[in-house]
Parts: C-alpha cells; structure tokens; sequence
C-alpha cells in the first residue's frame, strides 16, 4: 500500500503546511547559563524544519524542508 507523501501517517487525511520554523540545537543549559551568559550559546546553532499539521486529527510532523 503506498502512502501520499502529503498524507498524515495516523490517519491518511492531507497535512497543511504551517510554515519553515528554526530550531535552536547545541550550546549549553541549566547552570552553565547562569555561570557564562551569552558565551554559553556559542556552540548553538539553528535547525529549520517545515512544520506540518493534519486537517483531520490535528496532530503535527516536522520535516526537513525540501530545497525547491
């Protein structure tokens, strides 16, 4: 059985794109942050993956964004 790639994989219904998000990874937290501020974010970096949400049964898949 193929699935529709636009398809949500729990119940088949068309996924409505809400947009490319950034997602901070990386860099440090809890008392790092409190002891080095700003410095403690210099190994961050940003993440963007294309937010999904089903019509249906409203639950939510990130991908990576294509590059067209």
């Amino acid at each position: 059985m193929a699935i529709e790639p636009n398809a949500c994989l729990r119940c088949g219904a068309a996924l409505q794109s809400i947009g490319i998000e950034q997602f901070r990874i990386g860099g440090t937290s809890g008392g790092w942050k409190l002891l080095f501020g700003e410095m403690a974010e210099l190994g961050e970096g940003l993440l963007a993956l294309d937010v999904l949400a089903c019509t249906r049964c409203r639950k939510v898949e990130m991908r990576v964004p294509s590059n067209s």
